[in-house]
């Protein structure tokens, strides 16, 4: 084996590092964005020995054999070449085991991008699907997608920001260059962002003819720190379904210039659900009482980027068979 092939391999392994590391990436891709690019080309050159766009697939093959279609001029969907379709592993296993082992009868993906997470699995013949994007640049890549997808007859995808108000206009910034980093919180230094006016919606509007006892919920939601104001807009799925399992992205910074204090969201969440939180060793610890304070204090920072997992049950422990610390 050359020297070179096992240097390849290691810049391989560092940019696919870097990607699921997402609060690395957001800071780096903000102040250094010409350097993420190098990082993301040199990925592409080495995996594909070529930058030409028209001769990168267009399309990924995902562990569950579904196809993911991404755009390769664009920095994230070049990420999704480099890492196969994962470059959340933590989320794409969980959703992957959740669907299997907690069996949804209602999914919902609030901030889908290309679809990693939303495609990762195959649904039950009478599990309802619900993707919302607010980027309009996505939408037919992940169409295209739905319509390989098995399950393709039962995904609904909307073109929406989610919020917790309905019928109103959102202004929502495009990052051109990586869509993963785009947002209604924030407004990235760099100049390669697009202003779009996006509808509004309620993930509870979607479900207002609906009975939703029986239901059992499976929820995703990143958002780049509106998470609170979506959360707060599925309030009535959270009270009426039967069980709730979600996945949320969890970023201080992001959630405090959004205008929402940290404590009171915190206090919301825990009215319906017990947080279980990743720590840096990637560890699921169990926190019966969640404050901004003990999570710096776990982390040790002011600053705290991670993911929440949320179950309105303890039992679902053991159903989905969690290791929890």
């Amino acid at each position: 084996m050359s020297h070179h092939y096992i240097k390849g391999k290691e810049h391989i392994n560092m940019v696919s590092k870097a990607l699921i590391r997402k609060s690395l990436l957001m800071r780096m891709w903000e102040k250094y964005p010409k350097v993420w690019k190098f990082l993301i080309d040199t990925g592409i050159f080495l995996k594909y020995k070529t930058l030409n766009i028209h001769k990168l697939p267009n399309f990924i093959k995902l562990p569950s054999s579904n196809i993911l279609y991404i755009n390769p001029s664009e920095n994230r969907g070049r990420a999704l070449l480099i890492k196969e379709g994962v470059t959340q592993e933590r989320l794409t296993e969980f959703w992957r085991k959740a669907v299997e082992l907690y069996e949804p009868s209602l999914v919902i993906d609030v901030g889908v991008n290309y679809g990693e997470c939303l495609f990762s699995a195959n649904y039950h013949f009478e599990t309802k699907v619900y993707g919302i994007e607010a980027n309009q640049y996505l939408l037919e890549y992940i169409v295209k997608s739905r319509e390989e997808h098995p399950n393709k007859s039962q995904i609904h995808i909307v073109h929406a920001f989610a919020s917790d108000q309905e019928k109103e206009d959102q202004l929502f910034y495009i990052d051109t260059h990586w869509s993963g980093t785009s947002s209604a919180s924030y407004m990235p230094s760099h100049n390669m962002i697009e202003e779009s006016i996006v509808p509004t919606i309620t993930i509870d509007s979607l479900f207002e003819k609906e009975s939703l006892q029986s239901h059992h919920l499976l929820f995703k939601v990143d958002v780049e720190g509106f998470e609170a104001f979506v959360l707060k807009g599925m309030e009535t799925l959270f009270q009426n379904c039967r069980t709730g399992v979600g996945f949320i992205e969890y970023d201080s910074r992001y959630i405090e210039n959004s205008g929402v204090e940290i404590d009171e969201f915190l206090t919301f969440l825990q009215r319906y659900f017990i947080i279980y939180v990743y720590d840096l060793n990637d560890r699921l610890i169990k926190m019966p009482i969640v404050s901004y304070g003990n999570l710096k204090e776990l982390f040790k920072s002011d600053y705290v980027h991670t993911d929440f997992l949320l179950m309105s049950d303890e039992s679902m422990e053991r159903q989905l068979n969690l290791e929890v610390y």
